[in-house]
């Protein structure tokens, strides 16, 4: 890829400024000040005339479907159900029309058997983040260092999380309200804690140092600021503490504490003059002032916080506009009748401190099987740009319609053979889920950026839901999931964050990243990305200053209770429930050790293929000693399975962790992970796969169960326990194709994709999870994450010129030709292991496999799709060849 570098110390999303960021409501969005996180939100409420509004909100069921959308995302469009199933419904398309401006089309559908009158609602409110910030002011010479900004903190006592910082904040960060950027730095309580801050210059002296901290109320607290003590009596207010130093020749300041209570610090004020520092609340105000726009039927919306005026327009004659403040918009909304009348006049304010403007389009009149289309403009700038918009958008009206059609010509199809064609649908409407659930502002390694986020209702980080993310974008478009990987990684000099990291540490960024350099084959990429990669792998695997991923004798399984309380991501796993339960913190599970495993032969294939022979020796000794710990104390050879492993005071492996029942706790798929890091012997295999297969285990009509049905501890009614996910099915996929199971592998995918589809076809919901018990789609309805498997499997069986192996697998110098297809292959293994799957979408007709001067058989899986055996522990020249 080009410029890679570009990412460097960048966590944000090359996106467009106007997109569908909301944290609210499903819509369009304007980023109206990055650097505060302030949002400008534009929703279309399509309504029954007078019955209820069809509000695409977006924290709960609401009826609105993500439907389809350009991969650069400056096109898309969502379907708004008023009646279920497209009965009576509205699409609602957002198209590019320039940078600053947006048209809107709202075509409203009547598929009844009697007339239907609709409304359309423009909705249009400034929306702040949660922690209200101050501003400082200063006197003439005074600087300001913040501490966010510091320049390092040391604790006395170091803690597991000291190198890796939740959320990818600064070591001790917290986001709270009152100060200059949103947060503070909590620190402290130990004596000799140490924060230091670097000035832009020395400073001569004497000069002031001036706190803006806060302890708790009844505590004292002393701390030297380089060498000079300042001291505080809490209050739990904000307060400026300060202290007369010395010249500041370095640069550098140093706090040191002596203990006894934590401070909360928002920084330093340093001059002669810094305790007259004040502090005054930020500018965030979101009432906007009303005026009306150059033309007929539009707005100006202008707000003292932010510097961009907004601009509406729209080509239904109507005059009815209300500003309204309340608790809750959808409280007005949903319940409140004054929504529908115009004769309420122009303005509902109550307390509250939501406020919107609403410009109503109504009534429009469509007739049975006919539909009424109505169209906006919405747009950003100075007050003269918005004038002009608004002006060059009355006199576009006749383009509209032509306008929103090349809009729609834009939009991502699903490209595949015709036995694709059944998973189409459900393939279109999680695409477009996965490319708008993006919001803003996520803060994090001190900015606010936009982030592919796994539905809205979790608008946050989370680390292995977006290595998934990465995996469904890669479909869609090289350069997103680059991004999306890059998001998630930090550089070796960072020693707060080894990577960001939120719930579950699946480090499922290995795997994305395995499946881009098989994708592109890009050396550069690999370059760019390695060290950082390592940065990540060194904490998992228990090698970095405060990583207790490997025990306190950095020699045990791998068990992250430190981090977070889930292993796999599988929330009621049942064992992780019972230790935590019971507090038996030192019992590791296999599936840890088996994803360090597979990040290291993945890391380790990278470093030989760029030359970095140094590196191979450690991923070559944690392989080692984690297969052998796994084999040594994890098999349960009467169980044939791996199991959770108890530790004594010691730290040493003291015996399985075991059910009420006698069974092995581990039935499930933790008890399988360490298929996924090619470890286990060709026993082990057997009794792996014959479970994992079997309907009286793990084998359900949806897919492998995560629990063995047979276990004692198996439920119907559990969040995973009695659920079938994907994430886990696509492991087990790709670790059936490394073992040649390539009818198990298709089980896996097929039965997936049809499920899927099925599901989607009945709700139009892109579900998390499938019930055991029903087969049908639970959980979160807009969900991306965990459910972009499918995307990977419909394009892995029907996508043209995809070439695709198991987790062992490293292809490059990939081409695909008519009539020729070449790829240089190195497959993991040993020689005599057996063979590994590959897949092959050539299109129709019969194609003949070289590799290493040998002809292998080829057969066919589906039409278009072929698949062919190769060695395992071998490398060599593929050529696929029409017959």
């Amino acid at each position: 890829m080009n410029d890679l570098h570009r990412l460097d110390g960048f966590h944000d999303l090359t996106l467009p400024e106007w997109g569908p960021y909301s944290k609210k409501y499903f819509g369009i969005s304007h980023l109206a000040d990055r650097e505060n996180g302030m949002r400008f939100d534009f929703t279309v409420a399509p309504a029954i005339y007078r019955r209820q509004l069809g509000v695409p909100d977006a924290l709960r069921p609401s009826g609105y479907l993500p439907w389809d959308v350009s991969a650069d995302l400056e096109d898309y469009s969502c379907r708004q159900q008023l009646e279920s199933k497209d009965r009576i419904y509205a699409d609602v398309r957002f198209a590019r029309i320039t940078d600053r401006v947006r048209l809107v089309e709202c075509r409203c559908v009547n598929n009844s058997e009697l007339a239907a009158a609709f409304g359309v609602h423009l909705l249009s409110s400034l929306e702040a983040p949660p922690e209200k910030r101050v501003v400082p002011v200063l006197p003439e010479g005074v600087v300001w260092l913040d501490s966010l900004d510091h320049a390092g903190l040391l604790r006395a006592k170091m803690r597991p999380q000291d190198n890796l910082v939740y959320d990818g904040l600064r070591r001790g960060e917290l986001r709270i309200s009152g100060t200059v950027r949103g947060g503070c730095i909590e620190w402290g309580e130990e004596a000799g804690d140490r924060l230091r801050f670097r000035l832009p210059s020395p400073v001569a002296g004497p000069t002031v140092a001036a706190l803006r901290c806060r302890v708790p109320a009844g505590k004292t607290a002393e701390l030297l600021i380089n060498g000079v003590a300042a001291a505080i009596a809490g209050t739990g207010e904000w307060e400026l503490v300060t202290a007369e130093l010395p010249a500041v020749e370095a640069g550098e300041l140093e706090l040191v504490s002596t203990g006894g209570a934590a401070w909360r610090i928002d920084g330093i004020a340093v001059g002669a003059r810094a305790a007259e520092s004040a502090f005054v609340p930020a500018e965030m105000s979101v009432t906007p002032e009303i005026a009306p726009g150059p033309v007929p039927n539009s707005r100006i919306l202008s707000y003292q916080s932010v510097a961009p005026v907004y601009g509406i327009l729209w080509s239904f004659d109507s005059d009815f506009v209300r500003h309204y403040r309340a608790r809750s918009m959808n409280e007005v909304l949903l319940y409140n009748d004054e929504v529908h009348q115009p004769f309420f006049g122009g303005s509902a304010l109550r307390e509250g401190e939501e406020e919107w403007v609403d410009a109503v389009m109504q009534p429009l009149v469509a007739p049975p099987g006919q539909s009424v289309t109505v169209y906006a403009v919405v747009c950003s700038g100075s007050r003269g740009e918005v004038e002009t918009a608004l002006r060059e958008a009355a006199e576009n009206k006749p383009r509209f319609p032509e306008m929103a059609e090349e809009s729609r010509r834009r939009s991502f199809r699903a490209e595949s053979t015709e036995a694709g064609a059944p998973y189409r649908f459900s393939r279109e409407r999680l695409a477009a889920v996965t490319l708008t659930n993006v919001v803003f502002p996520i803060w994090f390694k001190g900015q606010n950026v936009r982030h592919h986020a796994p539905g809205r209702r979790w608008n946050c980080l989370y680390t292995w839901d977006s290595g998934f993310i990465g995996l469904g974008l890669l479909e869609l478009g090289t350069r997103l999931a680059v991004e999306n990987l890059n998001a998630y990684l930090t550089g070796p000099e960072d020693d707060e964050c080894a990577f960001i990291h939120h719930g579950s540490p699946v480090p499922v960024q290995f795997y994305l990243f395995a499946e881009l350099m098989n994708r592109t084959g890009d050396r550069e990429l690999a370059k760019y990305f390695y060290p950082k990669l390592r940065h990540y792998y060194r904490f998992m695997a228990g090698r970095a200053p405060s990583s207790t991923m490997r025990g306190s004798g950095r020699n045990t399984l791998i068990r992250s209770w430190d981090y977070f309380y889930n292993s796999g991501g599988w929330d009621d796993y049942p064992p992780q429930l019972y230790i935590h339960a019971h507090k038996l913190h030192d019992a590791a599970p296999a599936v840890g050790s088996s994803h360090v495993i597979r990040a290291a032969k993945i890391l380790r294939g990278t470093a030989a293929e760029l030359g970095i022979e140094d590196d191979i020796g450690m991923y070559n000794a944690d392989i080692a000693m984690l297969e052998g710990l796994l084999q040594k104390e994890s098999w349960d050879e009467a169980a044939g399975v791996f199991s959770y492993v108890r530790h004594d005071a010691g730290d040493q492996p003291c015996g399985i962790l075991r059910h009420e029942s006698g069974a092995n706790f581990n039935l499930g798929l933790d008890g399988a992970a360490p298929l996924l890091a090619g470890i286990c012997t060709p026993e082990q295999k057997e009794a792996l796969w014959r479970r994992l297969e079997s309907p009286d285990h793990c084998w359900t009509p949806c897919g492998i169960s995560t629990v063995d049905r047979s276990a004692p501890y198996y439920r119907q009614d559990g969040y995973w326990n009695g659920s079938i996910w994907m994430p886990h099915q696509w492991f087990f996929w790709k670790a059936a194709l490394d073992d040649g199971r390539a009818d198990f592998a298709w089980r896996i995918a097929r039965t997936a994709l049809t499920v899927y589809e099925r599901e989607t076809a009945e709700s139009r919901g892109c579900y998390e999870h499938f019930t055991i018990a029903a087969g049908r789609g639970g959980g979160w309805h807009h969900f991306s994450a965990l459910s972009c498997p499918v995307l990977a499997w419909f394009g892995a069986y029907f996508v043209p010129g995809r070439l695709t192996g198991g987790l062992e697998a490293a292809i490059r110098e990939f081409s695909a030709g008519e009539n020729e297809w070449r790829a240089s292959l190195e497959i993991g293994g040993y020689p005599g292991e057996g063979d590994a799957t590959f897949l092959a979408v050539t299109g129709p007709g019969e194609w003949r496999a070289s590799y290493g001067n040998r002809e292998y058989p080829v057969r066919g899986r589906v039409p278009g799709t072929v698949e062919f055996d190769l060695p395992r522990g071998s490398s060599g020249a593929l050529v696929l060849r029409r017959a």
